[in-house]
């Protein structure tokens, strides 16, 4: 069963103590991220905003090797031992589940990490599996589908910006499909989530741009007994702090 980011020994709903970690941070071995978002800096800026945990979270796709990965991973471990912060820091991956029942990553890189955050709908990628039916639903069967595989495996710590459009180029409206996925689907893959001990990221940039569907998230997820965790995906300092959104979050969700 996924460990839920060896944190959580239980289902948490207080945005206030999830928001004590931030689960979702890039370095600058991220080519998305800036190139501020050195391992140093991001650990001083964390202690500074009054964070109790963080998770690297460096993206596994298509151009990064397993020997890549894991060289980083090892990197990450010297200097935070030359460090000795005071907070604690899961070496971690945003891992890739690119398609139905398909990841990139091996078992050597699974276990060399903490915490697994997978993307599941990284639809602009290349390399990412596509529906053959490109409608909002067919995206949504799509997405559920890969979801449902990852949770099954056992691999995922945690599902990163849930399920969300974002991605989806084909979509004006980036919320269609969401609003493509009924309650109940829902709802009977957060309750096997439950099952399998894979939390849900409560995800700033996911809640602000599509906030129907993350009161959805939320309150289902409270129904069914589902974990949460929660993640800024900081690709700036700016970005560490998670107080700097919490009460717009709290807002949406409460």
């Amino acid at each position: 069963n996924g460990r839920n980011g060896m944190l959580l020994k239980e289902p948490v709903y207080d945005l206030d103590i999830l928001s004590q970690s931030n689960l979702h941070i890039h370095t600058d071995f991220s080519g998305c991220a800036k190139t501020e978002m050195t391992f140093e800096d991001i650990v001083k800026t964390a202690v500074a905003a009054g964070l109790s945990a963080i998770a690297i979270t460096d993206h596994f796709n298509d151009n990064i090797t397993d020997r890549d990965f894991i060289d980083h991973i090892n990197r990450l471990h010297r200097e935070a031992l030359a460090l000795k912060p005071n907070i604690k820091i899961l070496f971690s991956g945003e891992l890739s589940a690119y398609a139905p029942g398909k990841t990139l990553e091996s078992e050597e890189v699974r276990a060399a990490l903490d915490y697994r955050l997978y993307s599941c709908n990284h639809f602009h990628l290349s390399f990412w599996g596509q529906p053959e039916d490109k409608s909002p639903r067919g995206y949504a069967l799509y997405a559920l589908d890969i979801v449902d595989g990852i949770i099954e495996t056992g691999f995922a710590d945690c599902i990163a910006h849930p399920l969300i459009g974002r991605f989806v180029k084909a979509f004006e409206d980036r919320c269609v499909l969401t609003a493509a996925i009924s309650d109940n689907e829902l709802g009977e893959l957060m309750e096997k989530s439950v099952e399998f001990c894979t939390a849900w990221e409560i995800n700033v940039g996911a809640i602000l741009g599509d906030p129907v569907f993350g009161r959805r998230l939320w309150n289902i997820g409270k129904e069914t007994g589902a974990y949460f965790n929660y993640g800024t995906d900081a690709h700036r300092l700016e970005n560490i702090d998670t107080k700097k959104f919490l009460p717009e979050i709290k807002k949406i969700l409460m």
